[in-house]
């Protein structure tokens, strides 16, 4: 791993981020982590990203996945994070954003489009930058990943990364709704913002 160009509003070292991240999660959550990183890498090679800043919002967006879920709503309200009913009935749901907070106050990270992609990473959300939907994407097609429509949505991530967060999105709603379960309305938004977008010449 290297130090991130200067420049950037981090002063966080990509070892530091991956140590931080390893003594939060268990062997497969870290294997899980490092793939998505990796994954997010590549992406961000191809899409010409930032490779240093998307790699770390990568090694950290599960940083707080495997906190008990009573921790999520302490800390949200502690740290007055915004909790819907959603993630009152699946505090789960608030990992991303707990993972963020505790990459700005535990490790001092300052980047906002870095904390932005860890805090958004689960439901995405509408205006995400090319960093968030590397990682969102990432995610969804990190190798370990096997469901019927992975294998289209990594020929869409090399080619378009809104097109392939659009595509799991879509996929993910019908999924949710096929078995009646309901979908968070930030997920809804943010399609809604992918198509508008596909439909804007």
């Amino acid at each position: 791993m290297h130090r991130m160009t200067d420049g950037e509003q981090n002063h966080v070292t990509l070892e530091t981020a991956d140590a931080f991240a390893r003594e939060r999660l268990s062997d497969k959550r870290y294997d899980h982590t490092v793939r998505v990183t990796e994954t997010a890498e590549r992406l961000a090679i191809i899409h010409a990203l930032d490779e240093g800043r998307t790699r770390l919002a990568a090694l950290l967006h599960d940083a707080a996945r495997e906190m008990p879920a009573e921790d999520y709503l302490r800390l949200a309200r502690d740290w007055d994070l915004r909790v819907g009913d959603f993630e009152r009935e699946n505090p789960k749901l608030l990992h991303g954003p707990v993972a963020a907070e505790l990459a700005r106050r535990k490790l001092g990270v300052e980047d906002g489009e870095v904390l932005d992609a860890i805090r958004v990473h689960t439901t995405g959300a509408p205006e995400m930058s090319g960093l968030a939907l590397a990682v969102y994407v990432a995610d969804k097609i990190e190798p370990a990943r096997d469901y019927p429509s992975v294998r289209r949505l990594r020929e869409l991530a090399a080619q378009d990364l809104r097109a392939a967060a659009r595509e799991a999105l879509r996929r993910a709603i019908a999924y949710n709704e096929q078995r009646g379960r309901e979908v968070h309305p930030v997920s809804r938004k943010t399609l809604q913002w992918l198509e508008e977008a596909e439909e804007t010449p």
